[in-house]
């Protein structure tokens, strides 16, 4: 199956399904038709394959009612010419010695109260701070394409760990939030493999905008959001359980082959599940992804009842490509994608 087949895919699930996915989705086909000149045409069939179908380009465009998040999805995209470096990422990558994160104890600061250390990493304190409360979890090895099972575990173990000090040592900071934002693609100022953690008062913009668009789907509808949401995903093969975790090939992703993994608590099962999908990413020649774990608040807070441990993970492009994934479609309209969630849940599903 390809995301050109969704709307047939729609049409043949039952009645209820196909009811709840048009509560949440809505989904219009559209055709981009255009000419080329004679001169463009070796050109355009060398690298795309086809000129009819270069001159005749067909969008699926797929909007989230509920939540307004949207994407484009056109595969002729992920063909389209880019600049790249000469220069190997590998060779970046490379230890040398004068990395900061190496010698975390000596060139990092420590929270007030002390650092945590696991087998693979330490935590440090972010020395230019979003948040009253925001630190790292540094891994000991410096290479984050490298790191196994073990090594990722630690880490989210660690910030686990860290999120419980920072609320004894401050009552009113209840809502963790967890990122890894992977080599510089990502927005990653540091190749050296680091988690961020924070811990603030109030929960973060986007979290909260989410947990209102749950609320009001409630009100209207009597039914939880997420668990729909997963419904709809795993009637059409794009999701699927791994214990207590639910994961899903998005069907509106924020950028490149996003996974979504929801969790009625973060426990062991969702660590795994999160290396298993670092896993599949590096099996899929991803090498730099932002990765995000919206928590529940760390106390009772009113309308927070139901909300599940929340992790998203994009690709975010090849490390050798000049050109940002980033334009301002995505930052004032809508996603344009090039990847196909149905292509990324089978992939999935062999890692599970």
């Amino acid at each position: 199956m390809r995301i050109t087949d969704l709307l047939d895919l729609v049409k043949k699930l039952p009645s209820r399904d196909r009811g709840l996915f048009r509560r949440i989705f809505q989904v219009e086909e559209t055709w981009g038709r255009f000419k080329i000149p004679e001169a463009l045409k070796p050109w355009a069939k060398e690298r795309f394959g086809s000129i009819g179908m270069v001159e005749r380009q067909r969008i699926i465009k797929v909007i989230n009612r509920v939540t307004l998040e949207a994407a484009f999805f056109n595969m002729l995209r992920s063909r389209r010419p880019l600049e790249v470096s000469r220069e190997t990422p590998e060779s970046l990558l490379e230890e040398t010695g004068e990395c900061f994160f190496c010698m975390p104890e000596k060139l990092t600061p420590e929270d007030v109260f002390g650092r945590i250390r696991g087998k693979h990493g330490i935590t440090a304190a972010n020395i230019a701070r979003y948040e009253g409360w925001h630190s790292l979890v540094v891994f000991t090895r410096h290479n984050p394409l490298k790191y196994g099972r073990e090594e990722v575990l630690d880490g989210l173990s660690l910030a686990f760990k860290w999120f419980k000090r920072v609320r004894e040592a401050d009552g009113k900071a209840v809502f963790p939030f967890l990122l890894w934002n992977c080599l510089w693609r990502s927005g990653a100022s540091v190749v050296h493999g680091h988690l961020q953690i924070a811990v603030s008062r109030k929960a973060y913009p986007k979290v909260e905008y989410l947990r209102r668009c749950a609320a009001r789907y409630k009100a209207k509808y009597r039914s939880n959001y997420f668990q729909d949401l997963f419904r709809v995903h795993e009637r059409l093969g794009l999701a699927f359980k791994h214990g207590n975790v639910k994961v899903m090939a998005s069907l509106t992703p924020v950028k490149e082959k996003e996974i979504v993994l929801l969790a009625s608590r973060a426990d062991a099962r969702l660590f795994e599940a999160l290396y298993r999908v670092f896993k599949v990413y590096r099996e899929l020649g991803v090498s730099s992804f932002n990765l995000s774990l919206a928590l529940p608040p760390m106390a009772s807070v009113r309308g927070w009842q139901g909300f599940p441990a929340l992790a998203r993970m994009v690709d975010r492009g090849n490390l050798k490509e000049h050109t940002s994934d980033l334009g301002g479609m995505e930052l004032y309209a809508a996603s344009i994608v090039a990847s196909d969630p149905f292509q990324l849940a089978e992939k999935l599903k062999t890692a599970f």
